[in-house]
């Protein structure tokens, strides 16, 4: 008991107590279950009438109702079908699809409509392509992008 004193005082040693006893701690099993349910009649385990029937439930839903009005969908919802009322259907056949070449439908809007879309198919086309162009290579500068290979340069001796 001195021998502990004195070295308590030079600070070696302190003593602690503790409120309970160390408790023992058990050796744990795997998977930790923390709380279970009573299987009943009701409860929807596997194999039960509850499961069985809420399984043939759902998969008599997606069969039966979820077939049909997918099918009405398509059929009734169909917006191509509906934008394209009256127009003959694409042939197998490209001569008996001629038909669409020779439809002009700028014609329905006069001869400003057919002078503005030659104005810009056939005139103002090369300008914008060309101010495209233009604008693509100005980017490739800016970022240096014709310059990637110069890491790979063997510099000239002289």
């Amino acid at each position: 008991m001195l021998l502990l004193r004195s070295a308590g005082r030079l600070g070696v040693v302190q003593r602690r107590f503790a409120s309970q006893a160390p408790k023992v701690v058990e050796a744990q099993t795997y998977p930790m279950v923390y709380g279970s349910v009573e299987e009943t009649v009701m409860s929807p385990y596997k194999g039960g009438p509850v499961y069985l029937w809420l399984r043939s439930s759902i998969i008599w839903s997606r069969r039966v109702l979820g077939r049909h009005w997918i099918r009405w969908l398509e059929r009734n919802w169909d917006f191509q079908k509906m934008c394209m009322q009256g127009i003959p259907e694409m042939h197998i056949d490209p001569t008996k699809n001629r038909w669409r070449y020779y439809v002009d439908t700028s014609y329905y809007g006069g001869m400003l409509d057919k002078a503005h879309e030659d104005f810009y198919r056939y005139i103002c086309m090369y300008p914008c392509l060309a101010y495209f162009c233009y604008c693509v290579w100005c980017r490739m500068k800016d970022n240096d992008k014709d310059n990637f290979m110069a890491k790979w340069r063997v510099p000239k001796e002289e």
